[in-house]
C-alpha cells in the first residue's frame, strides 16, 4: 500500500517536472531568436542541458539525500532510456534519417564517453579526481560545436536554428501554456525543482518500502525512467510532425551531458570514492556499452534508423529493464 503512494507522489513528480521544463523551454525560444544564426551553437548546447536538467536535478538531489546509489542509476538508467525509448520508438513511427555530420561530432563522443566510463569502472571504484575530469571534457565538446556550427553556411545555420525553436516547443506537457520571458523562466525553474525534490524522495521511500539495498535498481529504473518521459514524447511528437532529427539529437547530446557533467558531479559530491557494486559492474555497465554500440552500428550502415532497428532498440531496452528488476530480486 505505501509503495503505491510513494509512486503516485512519484507520478505528481514526474508532471512537475515535465511542466516546468515546458516553461523554462518556452522561455528559451525568444532567447534563441535574439541570439540569431550567429550563435546557433550556443543554442544548441542550451538545448543539450534543458533536455538533461532533469536528471542532473534528481541525480544530484539523490545524493545530498545520502543515496548515491539512486542518483547513479538515474545517469546510466538515462542513457539506456534515450537510445531504447526515445530513438527506438520515434524510429518505430518513422525510419530517422543520419547526417554524417551527426555520427561525427555527437555520435562518435557519445559511444567514446561511454567507453570511458566502462574504463574507469574497471577497478570498481570513481574517484572526485576523475569525476572531475569528466566535468572538464564536456568543454571539448562544446568547443567542437562551436567550431562546427561556425563553418556551416548562413543558410545552413537559419535553417538549424528554426528546426532547434521547433525542437523548444515541443519540450514537456502542453498544458497552461505561457508566454515566454524571464518570469516564466523562473516559474519553470522552481515548478522543475520542486518537482525532482518530490519525485527524488518517493524513490527513496519507495527504495526503503522494499527494504535491502534496492537504491540501484530504483534509481535505474523508474528513477531514469521518470525524468525522460516528457523528453521521449518530445521526440514522438516531432517525429509524427515529420521532424526527424529530434529523436537522434535529443539523445546523442542529451546522454554527453548527462555522463560527462552529471556523473562528473555526483562523483565530486561523494564524500568518498564511488564503490561499483557486482550488480552495477555485470549487469549495468554492459548494458550501457550494449546499447550504445547497437546505436552507433545502425547510425552508421545505412545513415538511418530503420523501423526494424528502432523495434531492436526498444525490446532490448525492454529485456533490459525487466532483467534489472529481476536481478534485484523484485
Amino acid at each position: 500500500m505505501l509503495f503505491a503512494v510513494y509512486l503516485a507522489l512519484a507520478a505528481i513528480g514526474v508532471l512537475f517536472i515535465a511542466k516546468g521544463s515546458d516553461w523554462a523551454t518556452d522561455s528559451l525560444v525568444p532567447v534563441a531568436k535574439r541570439l540569431g544564426t550567429s550563435h546557433v551553437a550556443i543554442v544548441i548546447i542550451l538545448v543539450s542541458i534543458m533536455i538533461s536538467l532533469p536528471e542532473v536535478i534528481v541525480a544530484v538531489s539523490a545524493a545530498l539525500m545520502d543515496h548515491g546509489e539512486i542518483g547513479l542509476g538515474v545517469v546510466l538508467g538515462s542513457v539506456i532510456a534515450n537510445i531504447g525509448l526515445m530513438v527506438g520508438l520515434s524510429a518505430m513511427i518513422r525510419p530517422l534519417p543520419i547526417t554524417k555530420g551527426i555520427i561525427l561530432r555527437d555520435g562518435v563522443f557519445a559511444l567514446a564517453v561511454v567507453i570511458m566510463i566502462a574504463v574507469l569502472s574497471f577497478d570498481r571504484t570513481i574517484s572526485a579526481p576523475q569525476g572531475g575530469a569528466l566535468l572538464l571534457m564536456f568543454v571539448p565538446y562544446a568547443i567542437n560545436v562551436w567550431e562546427q556550427e561556425k563553418s556551416k553556411s548562413h543558410d545552413e545555420k537559419q535553417r538549424q536554428m528554426k528546426a532547434v525553436e521547433v525542437e523548444l516547443t515541443l519540450i514537456g506537457f502542453h498544458i497552461g501554456k505561457m508566454n515566454g520571458g524571464i518570469g516564466t523562466f523562473l516559474l519553470g525553474m522552481g515548478v522543475m525543482l520542486a518537482g525532482a525534490e518530490i519525485f527524488t524522495l518517493s524513490l527513496v521511500k519507495m527504495s526503503g518500502v522494499l527494504g535491502g539495498n534496492f537504491d540501484l535498481v530504483i534509481g535505474l529504473t523508474l528513477g531514469a525512467l521518470g525524468p525522460t518521459i516528457p523528453n521521449i514524447a518530445s521526440a514522438v511528437r516531432a517525429t509524427v510532425k515529420e521532424i526527424d532529427h529530434v529523436a537522434i539529437t535529443e539523445t546523442l547530446g542529451s546522454n554527453i551531458f548527462t555522463l560527462l557533467v552529471t556523473f562528473g558531479l555526483l562523483s565530486m559530491l561523494s564524500p568518498t570514492v564511488i564503490t561499483i557494486s557486482a550488480y552495477w559492474f555485470n549487469l549495468v555497465i554492459p548494458a550501457m556499452l550494449l546499447m550504445s554500440f547497437m546505436l552507433t552500428y545502425f547510425m552508421v550502415t545505412d545513415y538511418k534508423i530503420t523501423r526494424l532497428e528502432g523495434g531492436i532498440l526498444f525490446i532490448t531496452y525492454a529485456a533490459i529493464f525487466a532483467l534489472s528488476v529481476y536481478s534485484a530480486g523484485v
